[in-house]
């Protein structure tokens, strides 16, 4: 039994279970499901989020490639910029270049060139003066001509009339009595204002500018002599027997006009009494035009079977006092072309400040101005006034615009004061030149040997100034020649050359535009022949003299023996007999040199180096420690030279070179040569050389200049050199 309940009791819990293990099942299989769609979800979020990533980078790649290419353009760019500029640059050098080449190549042939003779260089002179005179003179004549240029306004007040004419009233047909009115012109008040230009030549004067003027008028309408009336009509067979009259009272018609106008006017000032005229026309178009009718008027009938008239019958147009005053009307004018004249007074000796004129004028208008017409159909006055219903219901607010005025014409009228001020303009004068400089008279002289009637070169001549103490000494050239310019006075000269006696002094008087030649005779001073030393001196390229300075000095001790300085010509002649020296040469603008001379008989000749752009130079005498990059003291004064000579010439740029024997390897002489080259550099900036002038280099044991198998070459090639790579745009003034 208990078996069945335990089977039963199995069975209904089997039972039981089968549906939740379904429903287990199905929350199993939708949260499955559930996970597999989120996990489809992300896995697209991750292919679209992938996606956006390789699209930024294909961006970013794309962009710095972008960058790439435009900073690569850009560096392009600026190298082509680079070389257009180290181009120019080198262009500008090489025309440089050039130029200093022509002015070197002219040089000589300007020194070739035959100079003038007294008379020539005087009457020349005299030229350029009288020139310069004639010139000044027409310049002053200019500078003092009586004209003046003036800036002015003016302003002008006093009566005016605009002239009117052709008003007539023309009775209806049919009409067998003349009914009408007629007109009388009336001044009013007017002016202007302007500004403009004066030109005063002398006494005479021409003015013109722009101004605006206003002629105005008040025109009266009275009736006409026989009066103002028309006859009524009668009942057959009677006649007309009843008479209209009208009677105008005050009536009257204001005109206002405003012109702009171009003045044109000529005249004079008198020069004993401050008063001036002018005469001219002034050419305007009408800028503006009003006109306003105002007054009264009345109407009356006589009847021969009446004991008097009838008036105040509104409903026969029988009126008393009618106004007739209307709004103001526009009027049109045009071109006025009038006659001006005008005399005054100028205030110039009481006033300082400005050219003040106060004078009186008078412009009449000689064409008629009026351009405006009555509209079709317009009627007369009178007529008006008859068939009107209502008195005042008048036709027109201007006389002008009736058909009585069909034919009018205006002549503009204005008279009165004027003040006008002016201010003159400021003139430039001609500058007047100066007298170029008067050559100084030339002097030369000519030293001679007294025996043999031969041209001494190298003579010292001393010229003293008798009056100022000035002195001066020059050598001789190979042709005994000496030649200069000296102001004119009195002059002692002497002269002295090594082997000859001192010439005897000689007084010489010099004038202006003069040249004069002094022969100097030298005796020989008896000795025995001694060889001695001289040399000539020139320029390693062109060949020419260098008037170089020369100091001699010995050998063993380097003591100084001799120092001279050479003359046009390169030629130096020394006491110095045969022997061994040494020879410092020094010139302007070359480069300084230490030759040693083993002298015997004849004359040495010497080259020097003229400084320029790409010439290489050895420092001499430069002294270095043993395997070191230390400068020793035996070098100061090598140093010291170099240093001046940088100092005093700020456009030489150098490039320094070291240089080193073959003993030792390759990379220690690399080493060392480029601690010497920096060594001077740094030696030299610390003597005040600016240190963007100067770079270096070290081309160790590359370069040798002799042998490096003995002692002898090897002490060779241990050198410092420079090279010039740049001069600047100055030429080279101190010497090294």
């Amino acid at each position: 039994m208990k078996r069945i309940i335990y089977i039963l009791l199995l069975a209904m819990g089997f039972a039981a279970l089968t549906p939740m293990a379904a429903l287990v099942d199905n929350r199993i299989a939708a949260v499955y499901a559930v996970d597999a769609k989120t996990k489809a979800k992300q896995q697209r979020e991750r292919e679209k989020a992938k996606a956006k990533k390789q699209k930024e980078r294909e961006k970013a790649k794309a962009k710095a490639q972008k960058e790439r290419d435009k900073a690569k353009a850009k560096k392009e760019r600026e190298r082509e910029k680079l070389a257009a500029q180290k181009q120019k640059a080198n262009a500008q050098r090489q025309r440089e270049k050039e130029r200093q080449a022509a002015s070197r190549a002219k040089q000589p042939a300007k020194n070739n060139e035959p100079q003038l003779s007294a008379a020539e260089e005087k009457a020349a002179y005299m030229s350029q003066v009288e020139a310069i005179d004639k010139a000044n003179a027409r310049a002053e004549a200019y500078n003092n001509r009586d004209i003046s240029h003036r800036l002015g306004f003016w302003g002008q007040f006093g009566y005016s009339n605009l002239f009117t004419s052709g008003i007539g009233y023309t009775p209806a047909v049919g009409n067998a009595n003349p009914v009408g009115f007629q007109n009388h012109d009336g001044g009013f008040v007017g002016g202007g204002l302007g500004l403009g230009y004066q030109l005063r030549y002398k006494q005479f004067l021409m003015t013109v500018g722009a101004e605006f003027s206003s002629y105005n008028s008040d025109m009266g309408i009275t009736n006409t002599p026989d009066g103002l009336y028309s006859l009524a009509y009668g009942m057959a067979p009677y006649s007309s027997t009843m008479t209209y009259h009208y009677d105008f009272t005050r009536l009257s018609d204001r005109l206002i006009s405003g012109f702009v106008q171009v003045p044109l006017l000529f005249g004079m000032e008198l020069k004993k009494i401050p008063l001036f005229w002018q005469v001219g026309v002034k050419a305007g178009m009408g800028l503006m035009g009003s006109s306003k009718l105002s007054g009264r008027y009345s109407t009356m009938i006589d009847d021969k079977e009446l004991i008097s008239g009838l008036s105040n019958m509104y409903s026969h147009t029988l009126v008393t006092n009618a106004d007739l005053s209307r709004q103001s009307e526009k009027v049109q004018f045009g071109l006025n072309v009038a006659a001006s004249a005008e005399v005054g007074l100028n205030l110039d000796q009481w006033v300082d400040a400005a050219r003040v004129r106060v004078s009186l004028f008078a412009d009449y208008g000689v064409l008629n101005s009026l351009t405006y017409k009555a509209a079709p159909g317009a009627q007369d006055i009178p007529t008006r006034m008859m068939v009107a219903t209502n008195p005042l219901d008048f036709p027109t607010n201007s006389a002008l615009a009736t058909t009585s005025a069909a034919n009018a014409k205006v002549n503009p009228f204005l008279v009165g004061a004027k003040i006008a001020v002016w201010f003159d303009l400021p003139r430039t004068p001609k500058p007047t030149q100066t007298y170029p400089k008067k050559p100084q008279p030339r002097m030369g002289v000519f030293m001679f040997d007294d025996e043999k009637d031969a041209p001494l070169g190298g003579a010292a001549v001393e010229i003293a100034n008798l009056e100022t103490g000035k002195t001066i000494q020059k050598n001789t050239n190979r042709q005994g020649m000496l030649q200069g310019r000296f102001p004119a006075g009195q002059y002692r000269i002497s002269a002295t050359k090594n082997g000859y006696f001192p010439s005897d002094t000689v007084i010489q008087s010099v004038e202006e535009f003069t040249f004069d030649t002094l022969r100097l005779p030298l005796r020989r001073i008896p000795a025995p022949v001694i060889p001695t030393l001289c040399m000539n001196i020139y320029d390693v390229e062109t060949g020419e003299p260098v008037e170089a300075m020369v100091r001699l000095s010995s050998v063993k001790d380097t003591a100084a023996l001799y120092a001279a300085q050479a003359g046009d010509d390169g030629f130096v002649e020394t006491p110095l007999t045969e022997g061994d020296y040494i020879a410092r040469l020094t010139a302007q603008g070359y480069m300084s040199k230490d030759d040693t001379i083993h002298f015997v008989k004849d004359t040495i000749d010497l080259y020097m180096q003229h400084i320029r752009e790409g010439i290489k130079v050895k420092i001499e005498n430069l002294f270095f420690a043993t395997n070191k990059t230390y400068i020793l003291p035996q070098s100061e004064q090598a140093m010291s030279d170099l240093a001046q000579f940088l100092i005093e010439n700020p456009g030489v740029k150098i490039h320094i070179v070291g240089h080193t024997d073959a003993v030792g390897s390759d990379e220690a002489n690399q080493k060392l040569s480029e601690g010497r080259a920096n060594s001077v550099r740094q030696n030299l900036i610390e003597r005040g050389v600016a240190p963007e002038r100067m770079t270096t280099e070290g081309k160790g044991e590359k370069e040798p200049v002799a042998d490096n198998d003995t002692e002898e070459g090897r002490q060779l090639n241990r050198r410092v050199e420079f090279t010039i790579t740049d001069v600047g745009d100055e030429d080279i003034e101190q010497i090294y």
